[in-house]
């Protein structure tokens, strides 16, 4: 309980890349000290000359990041976590078109601590061969560190990585960022010492010299903020905002309370990852959506996250709320933290950038959004929509139970989203979330995809597999059967895509089990996105059997229809 100590003269992480542009790029690292003097060397002339630059970085704490070192009290939010973030903007920086020549060495100094030396580099300008690392879902989970030891074994150089959310488990748990054998900084930097099937991987030291784009996925999110809770509650007691303002408004005395401050404790927030990452900002100042160009790739990027909540009846999760419980109490359904129906600021935005020249006449147009629109996964069910209450007896305690249905006509991703990526003959569709590997081909010829096995699998379902999330009402014999036409089943298609697309086989090779889909927690998967070749390839590597190496076994163009 209370303070620990993080003080030591070492840096915590190594540099990593930010928001790039075409002679600038921010390099930001972190201590658990504040330090006097924090700066960036560049050696322009080589580095085995003398540093030909010195560039002072500002240093800020991060404000929600707690809990402690160790897994045993990694979840105490009493734990204050001092880690200082710092960053320097890097300036007149040559126009990189992917020449070795235009990478600059470059370390970073904390006091009497530095790093290894690296390169770094302006945005890539139209026409450079760029290979992007597509990944997500990393959540400290058990295959990270050895996905992306494989990937820089593999691939080398990696100009750009894409994060399709879901960095963390726990966005406020610095163990989750810092600490964990599997940490997000560790196994993206090669810093990692984590075991898989009797092997100790480390990661791959990718991000010191790529640059990181990332979306909003639902672990990005926290919930209602306090002290007291262990933050893995907190991750999980997220309320709409319109409950915070509701509980503002009842406030008796509100001098002295900042209202935006007080909304975001009590409803949802992204403090850490805001803090963490500086992404290109929309119309609004905000960067949980927002559009970049890339060499060769226009890219807008959506916040589809939502809260997700257990599917079991008669507790506050999907489908029902605690049967006798007053509205205060409440948890609202799998409600959607930013709105993207028909008049939302979100998808007005969408609609601007994909009609912008620019976008238009990108060699490649790409949309990445954490929430699977065709998907085999488990986590189509329930469709992406605003829960729709209704209010019932409940059969097992005889109390009012309010129940909510989520109607598959209303999916706002295919009734909204989709439209506007067909008509602007999006190219690829990168999404995430259910921790498995399938694609698609739309009828036009949009190409989706959704890379992320990289840890566990939350499993396919194709066939006679039948997803497990509905309503249990649905059932024979179940205890609230007789409710059960408080949910159109419809709504909840237990095997397949939902939107009616058959999986796209893999091109190259056969997957372990010769099936259309990877869904394993032993053989992990990540794919790259060659602007060179003009493909998208995906590999696996099987961790209990390591000796077979990396498998190529899947290739697709990027251009629809190619």
């Amino acid at each position: 309980m209370g303070n620990h100590a993080y003080a030591k003269q070492e840096l915590l992480t190594d540099p990593y890349l930010q928001q790039p542009t075409d002679n600038t790029v921010l390099v930001e690292w972190y201590t658990e000290y504040e330090g006097e003097d924090n700066y960036v060397l560049l050696y322009e002339d080589g580095p085995d000359n003398e540093p030909s630059r010195t560039i002072y970085a500002s240093t800020v704490k991060l404000s929600h990041i707690r809990g402690g070192k160790k897994e045993r009290d990694c979840d105490d939010a009493s734990i204050k976590a001092d880690i200082y973030k710092h960053k320097a903007l890097i300036d007149n920086l040559p126009p990189y078109h992917g020449k070795d020549s235009e990478r600059i060495p470059y370390k970073v100094v904390s006091d009497k601590a530095q790093s290894d030396i690296y390169t770094l580099s302006a945005l890539p300008q139209p026409g450079t061969d760029l290979k992007i690392l597509l990944t997500s879902d990393l959540q400290i989970k058990d295959m990270c560190a050895a996905n992306f030891e494989t990937v820089k074994r593999q691939i080398g150089q990696i100009d750009a990585v894409f994060i399709n959310g879901d960095c963390t488990d726990v966005a406020d748990r610095a163990y989750d960022w810092f600490y964990s054998d599997n940490a997000f900084f560790k196994v993206l930097q090669g810093r990692g010492n984590h075991e898989t099937a009797g092997h100790i991987y480390k990661g791959g030291a990718i991000i010191q010299s790529a640059p990181v784009y990332t979306s909003v996925g639902n672990h990005d999110v926290m919930g209602l903020y306090n002290e007291s809770d262990p933050l893995s509650f907190q991750f999980n007691n997220p309320m709409p905002v319109i409950y915070a303002e509701e509980k503002y408004e009842q406030l008796t005395d509100k001098e002295g309370v900042d209202k935006e401050s007080f909304i975001k404790d009590n409803s949802f927030n992204t403090a850490t990852y805001e803090e963490i990452f500086d992404l290109p900002l929309n119309n609004k100042g905000k960067e949980n959506y927002y559009a970049l160009t890339i060499g060769d790739i226009s890219m807008v990027v959506l916040d589809t996250s939502r809260v997700w909540r257990q599917p079991m009846l008669g507790i506050n999760g999907k489908y029902t709320e605690f049967p006798g419980a007053p509205k205060e109490l409440y948890g609202y359904g799998d409600f959607i933290f930013e709105d993207i129906s028909e008049g939302s600021d979100q998808l007005s935005f969408l609609r601007r950038e994909l009609k912008k020249q620019d976008y238009r006449n990108a060699k490649y147009k790409l949309v990445m959004f954490h929430f699977q629109y065709h998907s085999l996964g488990c986590n189509q069910i329930p469709p992406y929509t605003d829960p729709v209450p209704s209010e019932v007896i409940d059969p097992v305690s005889k109390l009012k139970m309010v129940t909510y249905d989520y109607p598959i006509s209303e999916d706002y991703i295919d009734k909204y989203v989709a439209p506007v990526l067909e008509e602007s003959k999006v190219d690829l569709l990168y999404n995430a979330h259910s921790h498995v590997w399938n694609r698609f081909i739309t009828d036009s010829g949009m190409n989706i995809l959704e890379s992320s096995n990289i840890g566990n699998t939350y499993n396919c379902f194709l066939g006679d597999d039948k997803r497990l999330e509905y309503p249990s009402a649905f059932n024979e014999g179940d205890p609230r059967a007789s409710i059960s036409g408080s949910w159109n089943r419809e709504n909840y298609v237990l095997s397949g895509d939902p939107y009616g697309l058959s999986p796209v086989s893999p091109s190259v090779s056969n997957l372990p089990d010769n099936k259309p889909f990877l869904a394993s927690n032993t053989v992990t998967a990540f794919s790259v996105l060659d602007t060179g070749k003009g493909t998208v390839d995906s590999y696996y590597y099987d961790t209990e059997n390591p000796d077979k190496g990396v498998i190529l076994f899947d290739s697709f163009k990027i251009k629809r229809g190619e």
